[in-house]
């Protein structure tokens, strides 16, 4: 068959214009079946932190970890709490910071009960939702710190309450039963229990001060009233007898003068049938005196030293060497009493090298009455009894200091972690009117705790049966938290 040139020509062109019009309507069915893809929103990073404040405390606490969060994950935030007064957690501000355009709905109250973790719910930029859940964990000190048990002087037998001074051995706690020239006894307490287990004679008049050496030794101190100088006697407990004096430093006229009440306060660290150290002051002085033992025996004389963290004569003080090592701090205790709000207490630390460093007042109040540092838990600690003010009838503490970090010594109350970090117990007031400016004091340490004994004695507030119901010892264990 024959095909005339329009007839190719048509066809050429009718299928061309089929061509055309199939593309335009695939084109057609394209557009309308895969509409335009829209911009993807960037939903931001959410909840970035989570803080909390205990109402009026100025301390804000944030998250243990910053944002972003993950969905579902618990945010923790730490916030400080003690033993002997837990924080209220069901009252506590908070505050929640977000990543822009990103916010909480419902939006997080200003005041939030914690009893429970709070969960919130934050709306992304792009508007997903994300919840998390935020948890209060109340941390602790390192140390806590309980009474385990308190006997008055009427339970103890205890007949003398001007100063009952305390020393302790893994047995037993030892009370000095005498003032001056009266009294003969020292009663024994159970150191677990409290319970009186009997008496020990005294090997003569004038004593003032109780001591338990390193290897258990028990030993009393005599002090210069009316003459009597500073003496210094070791207990036998196998046929109950006293050896001594081991120290006789007793004035002679015309040769040695020695201060008035001379030894009233005495400290002793070290085994004294090996090495160790004695220490002691006098009312209204400036100087230490001390006396090493080296294979059991004392120096001749004492080292006087004037002490040169004061420029005025203190009312009391107590010296006390951290260990019987040559190389070991010095700790001291200085009242400067005046009958007024003059007043005023000193704490220092002296190194070999004469280096001072001190605690402020702020920490421990007008009067210091007795201190002891030791070793436990990998720190240095200071157990302390002291007056809030200068008035002999003022209230009376035990506070736990840990002392390690020499930086910390600065704080006073109410600075960030002052109750971590320093002073960690301060406990509750107790005893009467405490006219002798004292307290026994002594620490016991075991594997798993350490035990502070305190004595309050009480004498002058004229009632009697006040007296004796304010002289008592007290057992505090200390439980350390690895």
């Amino acid at each position: 068959m024959e095909i005339t040139i329009n007839q190719f020509i048509f066809t050429i062109m009718k299928k061309t214009l089929k061509a055309i019009a199939m593309l335009a309507l695939a084109t057609m069915a394209f557009a309308c079946g895969k509409p335009e893809v829209e911009e993807k929103i960037d939903p931001g990073k959410g909840l970035l932190n989570f803080t909390i404040m205990i109402p009026e405390d100025p301390v804000e606490y944030t998250a243990t970890k910053a944002g972003p969060y993950a969905p579902e994950e618990t945010v923790i935030v730490e916030i400080p709490s003690l033993y002997e007064n837990p924080t209220d957690v069901t009252a506590l501000e908070a505050y929640a910071s977000f990543d822009n355009n990103c916010y909480a709905d419902p939006a997080v109250p200003a005041i939030i009960d914690f009893t429970t973790p709070y969960t919130l719910t934050t709306v992304l930029a792009n508007g997903e939702k994300q919840v998390n859940y935020i948890e209060v964990k109340l941390v602790y000190p390192s140390a806590k710190v309980e009474q385990l048990w308190r006997t008055d002087a009427t339970a103890m037998g205890l007949v003398w309450y001007n100063w009952a001074n305390i020393a302790v051995d893994k047995d037993y706690v030892y009370v000095l039963d005498a003032v001056q020239n009266v009294g003969d006894q020292i009663i024994k307490l159970d150191r677990k229990t409290g319970e009186a287990k009997g008496t020990i004679a005294l090997p003569t008049s004038c004593l003032a001060n109780i001591h338990v050496d390193d290897a258990g030794h028990l030993i009393v101190t005599r002090y210069n009233i009316y003459g009597a100088g500073f003496r210094l006697f070791v207990y036998d407990p196998s046929n109950n007898t006293w050896a001594g004096p081991i120290i006789d430093y007793i004035p002679i006229e015309g040769v040695l003068d020695l201060p008035a009440d001379f030894g009233q306060i005495a400290t002793l660290v070290g085994d004294i049938t090996k090495t160790a150290y004695v220490y002691t002051s006098a009312p209204g002085d400036d100087k230490i005196y001390s006396w090493k033992f080296e294979g059991g025996v004392p120096q001749a004389e004492p080292t006087i030293t004037k002490y040169s963290g004061t420029t005025a004569p203190w009312t009391h003080a107590r010296f006390r060497k951290a260990s019987a090592t040559d190389d070991a701090n010095l700790y001291a205790s200085m009242n400067f009493y005046t009958g007024g709000e003059d007043s005023k207490a000193v704490f220092q630390q002296m190194t070999p090298s004469f280096d001072l460093t001190s605690i402020d007042m702020a920490n421990f109040g007008q009067r210091i009455l007795n201190f002891k540092t030791f070793a436990a838990n990998g720190s240095e600690w200071l157990a302390m009894a002291y007056q809030d003010t200068y008035e002999r009838w003022s209230g009376s503490h035990f506070a736990l200091f840990n002392i390690e970090n020499r930086d910390n010594w600065t704080m006073v109350p109410g600075a960030n972690r002052y109750n971590f970090d320093f002073r960690l117990y301060n406990g509750e007031t107790y005893g009467g009117v405490n006219y002798e400016q004292t307290n026994g004091l002594d620490v016991f340490t075991d594997s798993d705790a350490a035990y502070v004994y305190i004595s309050s004695p009480a004498k002058g507030s004229g009632d009697a049966v006040s007296d004796a119901a304010n002289t008592h010892v007290t057992c505090y264990k200390i439980t350390f938290i690895k």
